[in-house]
């Protein structure tokens, strides 16, 4: 996936971070003791003027937000921009971000929201249903036809239960950490990831039925 770089001066861009805009100061950790820091102590050698520290924040996060906003949008490049303006409004909204929140969480929440609303700006441009989500298909294996039925199974899920089923099982998230992101309680994300995951069996049953009955 693509690395991002953020410029504080409002820009990003890619190949790595950059803090070094003339505003602020950089960081004296080296790579080893800054991954070695909480994401809360990023937090505040950030809020501290040292820029290059949020840098390992996005190391650490770029690929659990990209993927997040890929599997939402089945769209990489559309991907590529919703993980890079989540970034940017986490360092611009950095003061608020609350210590015994986790960074992955918050900034996932900001990438959730911001993919909720371009959805929002697409359906009443265009008119048409939101883009389909597929858990694999980053790494999709074409010989593996279980693949393949699992995939195309997924694509039928209502967005509404493939989202909670990508954070649960894929990103490996709690219910409350599915429920913070989405915004909504803690019984709704579990019965949407319940009802995801019946409608995944009965679709994938659906499908060997009728595999069985081409060849008899």
């Amino acid at each position: 996936m693509p690395r991002f770089c953020y410029d504080s001066r409002g820009g990003t861009s890619q190949g790595g971070f950059s803090g070094d805009s003339g505003q602020g100061e950089r960081c004296t950790y080296n790579e080893k003791e800054m991954t070695d820091l909480t994401d809360a102590e990023l937090v505040t050698e950030c809020l501290g003027g040292k820029m290059d520290c949020f840098a390992e924040l996005v190391r650490r996060y770029q690929d659990p937000v990209y993927n997040l906003a890929y599997r939402m949008t089945s769209n990489a490049s559309e991907a590529e921009d919703l993980a890079q303006e989540a970034f940017i409004r986490a360092f611009r909204k950095l003061r608020k971000y609350k210590p015994e929140y986790q960074f992955r969480n918050w900034v996932m929440t900001i990438c959730a929201n911001l993919t909720k609303n371009r959805f929002r700006s697409v359906v009443r441009k265009r008119n048409a249903e939101e883009a389909h989500l597929d858990l694999y298909s980053r790494h999709p294996d074409p010989m593996d036809p279980r693949r393949i039925a699992l995939e195309e199974a997924i694509t039928l899920l209502p967005r509404s239960l493939r989202v909670p089923l990508v954070l649960k099982h894929v990103e490996g998230m709690s219910y409350e950490e599915v429920s913070g992101v989405l915004g909504i309680s803690l019984s709704a994300a579990k019965m949407r990831v319940k009802r995801a995951r019946d409608e995944l069996t009965a679709l994938l049953g659906q499908t060997e039925s009728a595999a069985k009955e081409k060849k008899s």
